[in-house]
């Protein structure tokens, strides 16, 4: 089945991620809070959750905000931060094979983490509408700007927002898509490998690289495990 493009597949991927708002804007606000602390003017803020849009990245980049030293380190740290976006946009691709190219380029801009996970969802469930993609992005872009603003210029008033506890919505979003992706005992050792890595590179490597070799390691484990393996 071909990729396709449908308003009401925009609806209902834009409605799933209002759910996400809450953390979405939390999140925003901490770099709002801290692109405030450096001098970044409410406009300045929102513009550049809008146009570069990357979350953690745009916390990092404000480390080396006046301190030229550090835009080498960050940059490697960005690099490595966002290396996952190669094995999310491999893995997106087969699934938007089918929509015009326009399309299907311009639909990576809202590529993020919860959107990719529910791309691979519709996916696994024989859907191709890549408008729930494009919705769900398009929401969190919107908490996410929502609460760089927000920061910016009530960052003060705000103080921190874990003690709300927003900081989890994202990843109990991530535990319930992980739960819906288990098809069976098969599963059991690409998911031991790849978080048993990932723990091995946070603890002793440290920045981001954990994502990515975590991701590696659990999807070469599925790629090369034996056939028969995978069908006991």
């Amino acid at each position: 089945m071909s990729g396709h493009f449908t308003s009401h597949g925009f609806r209902r991927g834009f409605l799933e991620g209002i759910g996400l708002l809450p953390g979405m804007v939390a999140f925003g606000a901490v770099f709002g809070v801290v692109a405030g602390q450096i001098g970044i003017s409410v406009l300045g803020a929102a513009t550049m959750s809008t146009f570069v849009f990357a979350g953690t990245a745009q916390l990092l980049a404000l480390h080396s905000w006046g301190a030229p030293d550090l835009v080498i380190a960050v940059v490697v740290a960005v690099v490595a931060m966002n290396a996952r976006y190669i094995l999310f946009g491999a893995a997106i691709q087969p699934w938007m094979r089918g929509v015009s190219p326009w399309i299907a380029y311009s639909s990576l801009f809202f590529l993020v983490d919860p959107n990719w996970a529910v791309a691979m969802r519709e996916r696994d469930e024989g859907r191709h509408d890549v408008a729930v993609f494009v919705g769900m992005g398009l929401a969190c872009m919107v908490g996410w700007v929502a609460g760089s603003i927000v920061g910016a210029g009530f960052g003060q008033l705000l103080g921190d927002t874990r003690r709300l506890g927003l900081d989890f919505f994202l990843p109990a979003f991530f535990l319930s898509l992980a739960c819906g992706f288990w098809k069976g005992r098969e599963d059991i050792l690409p998911l031991v490998v790849g978080g048993f890595v990932a723990v091995i590179f946070e603890r002793f490597v440290g920045g981001s690289w954990h994502v990515l070799a975590g991701g590696l390691a659990g999807s070469l484990v599925a790629a090369f495990r034996p056939k028969g393996t995978a069908a006991a």
